[in-house]
């Protein structure tokens, strides 16, 4: 088990370095601390990407291999950075951004989990499209309704000025 743990932790470091993870982002391995990834495994050999929060797994991730694992670890990982590495930008909704530089980070990585992730992102997106210039659009709306605008003309004004879904 000793010797499986430290292969494991040898893959995530040499991967790490590569993007520059910080260290207090890497999964532990076997010592599952509150509100902190850690990886396990069974003695069956079951690898698990596991969170626990309050001494209960909140999350727990059955790894198919130990490649599988990685990309759920290096998923989580790449996804904490590209909140911390994005800087806002107005008119952009700001999960495209942080969507973005996950994938760049991924890319460096492995060119299949950028692509399956991007997958993953494009099926979240449909559920939960973006929303660029939200805030310009509800400010610009309000301004024609107070202007004497129809609620129907202002709304077709502001889809001119403030398309939807675009970046």
């Amino acid at each position: 088990m000793k010797e499986k743990f430290e292969h494991i932790k040898k893959c995530i470091e040499k991967l790490a370095s590569i993007i520059d993870a910080p260290n207090h982002l890497l999964p532990t391995l076997g010592n599952s601390l509150d509100s902190h990834p850690n990886i396990a495994v069974s003695n069956s050999g079951q690898l698990s990407y596991e969170i626990f929060e309050r001494g209960v797994c909140e999350i727990s991730i059955n790894a198919v291999d130990l490649e599988h694992l990685l990309f759920i670890v290096f998923k989580d990982i790449t996804y904490s950075m590209a909140i911390k590495l994005t800087i806002e930008q107005p008119k952009i909704d700001i999960r495209r951004l942080e969507e973005q530089k996950q994938l760049e980070l991924l890319g460096k990585l492995n060119v299949e989990w950028q692509q399956k992730e991007r997958e993953n992102q494009v099926r979240k997106e449909i559920q939960f499209p973006f929303h660029d210039y939200e805030g310009k659009r509800h400010s610009y709306l309000r301004e024609l309704l107070g202007n004497g605008f129809l609620y129907n003309e202002a709304l077709e004004k502001v889809n001119i000025k403030f398309p939807k879904n675009s970046a």
